[in-house]
Parts: C-alpha cells; sequence; structure tokens
C-alpha cells in the first residue's frame, strides 16, 4: 500500500508539474500578449473576469463532484479543459472568444481545485502531514513556474502566440502521465456507499459548517485575500510599465517572482506562522502600498519582492488553516467552497479595477484596493483571534 501511495504521490507530482509549466509558459507576457491581440487594459480586466465567473459557477460544484466521484476524473477534465482554452487563445483575437476562452480556463481551475491534493489530504494521517502535502505541491508548482514562467518570455521573442502550441504538448504529456500511470486506492468506507449515500452524507457534514465559526472566518480571510492576489498577479505588468520597465526584462522579473516564491516556500515549512497572520498582513500591505509611491526602479523592486515574502507565506497559511479546520470526508468541498467565494470576490475585484481604470489613474486604483484589504482583513483577524481564545 505504501509503495503504491508513493508511486501515485511522484507520478501525481511530475503531472502537476507538466501541467503548471504549461500553463504558465505564456503567464510572464501573458498583458502584452492580449494588448498585441488589440485589448485595452479595462478589456483585459473584463476578459480575466469571466475565468473567475465560471470558478464562481463550477467550483463547488466541481469538488462535490471530486467527493462523490474521483479525484483523477476531475483532474483529467481539468486537462481537457485548459487544452480547450489554450487552442481558442492560439487561435483568435476576437474579444469574445478570448472571453469565452478565460471562461473555459476557469472551468479548466475549478476542476483542478481539490481534485488529486484532496486525494493525499484525505489520507494524511495527521495536520503536519497536511503541511508536508502542501510544501511538496509548492514545490512542484513552484519550480514548473519559475522554469516555464522564465522560458516563456525568451521563447515569446521566437515563437510569438505559437508558445501555446508548446503549452498544449505538455499538457498532452501531463495528462498521458496521470491517465496510466496514476492508480487511485478508494478507502473501504467509500467502496460500501453509493453515489446517493455519499451525497447525503456530504450535505449533511456540509451543513454542520454553519457551527465552524473559525473555518468560515478563515475562509472570508481566503476571499479577502483575492483581492491583493488578483491586483497583482493580474496587473503586475501594468505596475511595472507605469515604473517604465521595459517588457523585455518581464521573463527575469518573472523568474525573481518564482524565486522568492520558493524561498517563502521553504520558510513556511520551517516555521509556524499560525500565530502571524495580523503581522504578515500589515507587512504585506504597507510593502506593496510604499512601492506604489516609489519612484526609483530599484527601490520599486525591492519593496515588490519584500512584499512577495509574506504574501506568500499568508497564502499558504490560510490554505493549511482550512484544510485543517476541514472533516477528512468533504476536505474537497470545503476547499471548493473557499475557491467559490474567493472567486466571486476576484470578479468583483476585476470589474471594480475595469471601472475604476476609466476614470482614475491606475495607482488611484491600487491605493483603494489595498486599503480595503487591509481593514477588512484586519477586521476578520481580530475575530478569529478572538474564537481561537474562545475554543
Amino acid at each position: 500500500m505504501y509503495k503504491l501511495s508513493k508511486t501515485n504521490r511522484t507520478v501525481y507530482l511530475a503531472s502537476l508539474f507538466l501541467y503548471n509549466f504549461a500553463r504558465v509558459l505564456p503567464h510572464a507576457i501573458l498583458t502584452v500578449i492580449l494588448l498585441n491581440k488589440g485589448l485595452t487594459v479595462s478589456q483585459i480586466a473584463i476578459v480575466q473576469s469571466f475565468y473567475m465567473l465560471a470558478a464562481i459557477m463550477f467550483e463547488f460544484p466541481s469538488g462535490f463532484l471530486t467527493d462523490i466521484w474521483s479525484e483523477k476524473i476531475m483532474y483529467q477534465l481539468s486537462l481537457v479543459l485548459i487544452g480547450i482554452s489554450y487552442f481558442i487563445i492560439l487561435f483568435t483575437n476576437n474579444y469574445y472568444l478570448l472571453c469565452l476562452s478565460w471562461f473555459i480556463y476557469g472551468m479548466s481551475a475549478a476542476s483542478m481545485s481539490g481534485s488529486l491534493d484532496s486525494y493525499f489530504i484525505r489520507r494524511a494521517e495527521n495536520k503536519h502531514e497536511i503541511k508536508g502535502i502542501n510544501v511538496l505541491i509548492n514545490r512542484s508548482t513552484l519550480y514548473s513556474g519559475l522554469i516555464g514562467g522564465g522560458l516563456g518570455s525568451f521563447l515569446y521573442e521566437i515563437l510569438s502566440e505559437q508558445i501555446y502550441i508548446l503549452s498544449l504538448l505538455l499538457i498532452i504529456s501531463s495528462f498521458i502521465l496521470i491517465t496510466f500511470g496514476f492508480h487511485a486506492e478508494n478507502s473501504e468506507e467509500n467502496n460500501e456507499m453509493t453515489s446517493s449515500e455519499s451525497f447525503k452524507k456530504i450535505i449533511t457534514e456540509l451543513k454542520n459548517i454553519k457551527y465552524q465559526n473559525k473555518l468560515i472566518i478563515i475562509i472570508g480571510l481566503y476571499g479577502i485575500f483575492q483581492i491583493i492576489s488578483q491586483l497583482f498577479y493580474q496587473f503586475w505588468q501594468v505596475s511595472f510599465l507605469d515604473k517604465e520597465f521595459s517588457k523585455t526584462y518581464f521573463g527575469l522579473l518573472y523568474v525573481l517572482f518564482q524565486i522568492v516564491a520558493i524561498f517563502s516556500n521553504a520558510l513556511f515549512s520551517r516555521h509556524n506562522f499560525s500565530n502571524s497572520l495580523i503581522p504578515l498582513t500589515i507587512t504585506l500591505s504597507g510593502a506593496l502600498l510604499i512601492s506604489v509611491f516609489t519612484p526609483d526602479k530599484i527601490l520599486f523592486l525591492i519593496f515588490i519582492i519584500i512584499f512577495l515574502v509574506p504574501f506568500n507565506v499568508y497564502n499558504n497559511q490560510l490554505i493549511v488553516n482550512i484544510q485543517k479546520e476541514s472533516d477528512s470526508n468533504i476536505v474537497a468541498s470545503v476547499i471548493s467552497l473557499a475557491g467559490t467565494v474567493s472567486s466571486i470576490i476576484s470578479m468583483i475585484v476585476l470589474w471594480i479595477i475595469g471601472i475604476l481604470n476609466n476614470y482614475f489613474e491606475f495607482w488611484f486604483v491600487e491605493v483603494v484596493l489595498i486599503a480595503i484589504f487591509i481593514i477588512l482583513s484586519l477586521f476578520l483577524l481580530i475575530l478569529y483571534s478572538h474564537q481561537k481564545k474562545l475554543d
């Protein structure tokens, strides 16, 4: 049993590496690609909001289906959907088809959320092992992101939009590897229960979430975190262009971000940050806010790096807290519920950016969103600390 589990883990991490490599390959120059397709910054925000719309519609149902059926099937479905999405991007400049592509991309992300990662979390013997699983998954995605994002900008200079063909080949390789190399081990309980019985059990346990105040607050914090997450991940290239960085450096910057994320993951694996969420919130918000008002390029980059360390640690800690507070039988559903909440907030944020950017300069939009994030986060964190004392 242990040997099979170890083999499954290796196959999954390898497949995840290929998938994420393919996914991030165009990301370092994604804004440039969309601008070259004739889109404005406001249109890019709207296009990316369709990703969130799909996640809202499909993330919770996908987690629910994962808990009832198979994590492997949902993972395979995710790979098929992202392949379709990238195929559309490759062959069209049409604004509405690009909206459709991002909608399908969102469906893919929804299917991926809580799929095979939930498979291993269910089998974790203690909370320490849950954190260990997350660290391994983070390493796979971070190293693939480092290589894929770094190569992406250079390959774009050679291949232009044909870079999506390379992504498609990697996605196919990931699909083949997980299809023939991963052999799921179903628990005895799941084997004995029908889909109808599983459905009823999961519904009953999900209803009990309303009595778990800490879990509700953590999910709220994860949702609010998307304000800062979307602001940075979707528009960092806009910020760097505003600071007069050349787009030729975007590949190197993406690599730098991944290196910082790898360092943050190593830091997270060695230390417990469960009681440091308030200092992390203040540090990441302060660093990003200072970067907005910093005219010097070097200082701007330094503050972005300072921002990214607590940003990554905070994100990891919230995910682990959600998993620790979740019942193992419904962990995929809870993760997907958290994803749905975050997707709703992410979509609202993108719409706000798309609207405000028509009337104000981008730096002002950044300041408004950072202020909203820190106020709401600190409020929820104070509630969370109070609830921990009560428990």
